[in-house]
C-alpha cells in the first residue's frame, strides 16, 4: 500500500556514503558509512529539474533506497530499529565529480559527501513510500537510468551493513524524528555522466520509480 511521504521543512534528510560493498573490493567497505545531512534546498520531488551549476562537470547519479523514519530514534539498540522504520522510498544521489568543488588538497585519496553533493536540486526524492519491513528490503533490484540507458545496477543485498546496524550508528550522531529520511547508499560505479542528459530515473524493485529532467543553469 503506497503512502504519501510526510517530509517537510521541519524534517531532516540524512545521507550515507560507502555503505555498499560494490563501492570497494571488501565485504565490509569501512568501519562505518560516512554520514552527512542534506540541506532542504537539495530535496525536490519527481518531475522537478535537476539543475547543474555552470561550474560543475562529470555529474553522476546513484539510485538510493531511502528509509522513512516512523518513530523517534536516539541512541537506539539494533533490536529496536525495525519497529521505528515506517517504510522505504527512492531518492537519487547527484554528485558532481569534476575538479570543482572537490577537495582543495589534490592528494586526498578520494572525495566524500560534502559540497559536491549538496547543491540545490541534487537530491530528488519520490513523494510516496512503501511500508515495507526491513526484511522485505534486503534483496531488491536497484537501477539508475539516463536517457533510457541503464548506467547503475545492483541489489540492496550488496549493502555492507545491516539496516539495524546503520540506524544504531546514525542515531548516536543525529536524533531522528518521524518523517526524517535516511538514504542508505547505492551500488555505485555509474557508466556515464549526466552533464548532457535530458532525464534520469532511479528505480527500486517493490518501492517505486523516480524520474527527473536535467538542465544546465545558464548564468548569462
Amino acid at each position: 500500500m503506497t503512502e504519501k511521504l510526510l517530509f517537510d521543512d521541519g524534517s531532516k534528510f540524512v545521507s550515507l556514503g560507502g555503505a555498499f560493498t560494490t563501492h570497494t573490493s571488501s565485504e565490509r567497505p569501512k568501519k562505518w558509512p560516512d554520514v552527512w545531512t542534506v540541506p532542504k534546498e537539495a530535496v525536490v520531488s519527481e518531475g522537478a529539474a535537476i539543475e547543474l551549476p555552470p561550474e560543475v562537470e562529470d555529474v553522476a547519479i546513484g539510485p538510493e533506497i531511502t528509509a522513512v523514519v516512523g518513530e523517534s530514534m536516539y541512541r537506539v539498540d539494533e533490536s529496536d530499529v525495525a519497529a521505528s522504520i515506517a517504510g522505504f522510498t527512492v531518492s537519487t544521489d547527484v554528485s558532481a565529480k569534476g575538479e570543482w568543488p572537490g577537495y582543495a588538497n589534490e592528494n586526498h585519496p578520494h572525495i566524500t559527501g560534502t559540497g559536491y553533493k549538496i547543491f540545490p536540486t541534487f537530491r530528488p526524492t519520490l513523494s510516496t513510500y512503501e511500508p515495507l519491513s526491513i526484511e522485505d528490503a534486503v534483496d531488491l533490484h536497484v537501477e539508475g537510468i539516463v536517457d533510457g540507458e541503464t548506467v547503475v545496477e545492483g541489489s540492496t543485498a550488496s549493502m555492507g551493513f545491516s539496516i539495524p546496524e546503520i540506524f544504531a550508528h546514525v542515531s548516536k550522531i543525529i536524533k531522528l524524528e518521524p518523517g526524517d529520511l535516511v538514504a542508505l547508499g547505492d551500488p555505485g560505479n555509474p557508466s556515464r555522466f549526466i552533464d548532457d542528459a535530458s532525464t534520469v530515473t532511479s528505480r527500486i524493485q517493490d518501492i517505486g520509480e523516480l524520474t527527473n529532467p536535467v538542465r544546465r543553469i545558464d548564468d548569462g
